[in-house]
């Protein structure tokens, strides 16, 4: 299983903006994601991951944003599909210094902007349910 985490803030502009993070291979603009950790929960493996890649603390929520199922690896079309779940985390400090940050890039960008931007059609559905749940603050 995998796990994703939707790193955010309340913009100073209204609305939030989301921390995203290139991928490795293609450079490609997502939101931290990996593997459930062995004997961690979901959610605090995504929590774990957006350190790791965005060198970001924060504040993790345990309902999930959304859950979706993944295409099986090109290499193994006949194998079953994985599925990932996604949570919020609320970022409250960003570290000069986190063990990818010489792998990955990471840019704070309004929600929209962050639709807009992520590739994955599952990142941008996750987005636009994040955007649902928290439009009411705003």
């Amino acid at each position: 299983m995998q796990c994703a985490a939707i790193p955010y803030r309340k913009a100073n502009h209204g609305g939030f903006d989301i921390l995203l993070v290139t991928s490795r291979g293609k450079g490609n603009w997502i939101l931290p994601k990996g593997k459930v950790k062995l004997g961690k929960t979901p959610a605090v493996s995504a929590q774990e991951e957006v350190y790791e890649e965005a060198g970001a603390r924060g504040t993790i929520d345990q309902a999930l944003v959304a859950r979706v199922d993944l295409p099986a690896p090109e290499k193994n079309l006949a194998g079953p599909s994985d599925h990932m779940q996604i949570f919020a985390m609320e970022v409250v400090d960003l570290v000069m210094i986190w063990p990818e940050m010489f792998q990955r890039q990471r840019r704070w960008v309004h929600l929209e902007e962050a639709i807009r931007m992520v590739k994955p059609p599952h990142f941008r559905a996750a987005l636009k349910t994040f955007a649902t749940i928290v439009a009411p603050i705003t």
